[in-house]
């Protein structure tokens, strides 16, 4: 499985339970192989249970091993762009534009409670070639590095439980999370932050 693929099953698996275990199909996701093989791994480490619940209490181990074996950067579908407008102007383009998206990683962390800088505007966005053009976004080239926007296609579950801060649609608090925990910098402090495990 290409370490895209079982990134992927890794979240659907870990937001899965995050949501109350409610099946794949209720989701409209499919349960694959991958998604199985963590449920086993997660079970024999302790953060879930024989029936495939989380155990109490160790919600941010799991929101923490999410976010560490699926890096930010590596999401299916994802697509860097230039850097330009802040996270926060992205969102009110697409907003205005009607392209239906959630802002996460450090700027979606600072929305639940402010801690850090903005250093990489990141949204899942229901269509990116779409959201591109509305926010006038130019494709990075190939083997370009520095500072970047981007933007990753919803996946069935990442858009579940959005809601508007200040004004502005977020990821739900535990993707921004594991997304915090996958990114780069400080973005892992603001995903202990949000958890109590580290004061502001």
């Amino acid at each position: 499985m290409g370490s895209r693929s079982a990134s992927s099953a890794r979240l659907t698996w870990t937001r899965w339970q995050l949501r109350g275990g409610r099946s794949t199909r209720e989701l409209a996701v499919a349960e694959t192989p991958g998604i199985e093989v963590w449920r086993q791994r997660w079970t024999r480490i302790g953060l879930l249970d024989a029936a495939g619940r989380v155990v109490p209490g160790r919600e941010a181990d799991l929101l923490f091993r999410a976010g560490r074996v699926a890096r930010l950067t590596r999401r299916p579908g994802s697509v860097d762009f230039a850097t330009g407008p802040s996270a926060y102007d992205l969102a009110g383009a697409l907003s205005v534009s009607g392209v239906d998206h959630a802002l996460t990683g450090d700027a979606g962390a600072n929305l639940y409670r402010s801690s850090a800088g903005e250093t990489w505007p990141v949204l899942y966005v229901e269509d990116v070639a779409r959201a591109a053009s509305a926010a006038g976004l130019v494709r990075k080239g190939p083997g370009t590095f520095g500072l970047r926007v981007t933007l990753i296609p919803f996946d069935g579950i990442s858009e579940l439980g959005r809601t508007r801060i200040d004004g502005i649609t977020v990821a739900s608090r535990d993707q921004v999370i594991i997304d915090a925990y996958g990114g780069i910098d400080r973005m892992a402090e603001q995903a202990d932050i949000l958890l109590g495990r580290r004061l502001a």
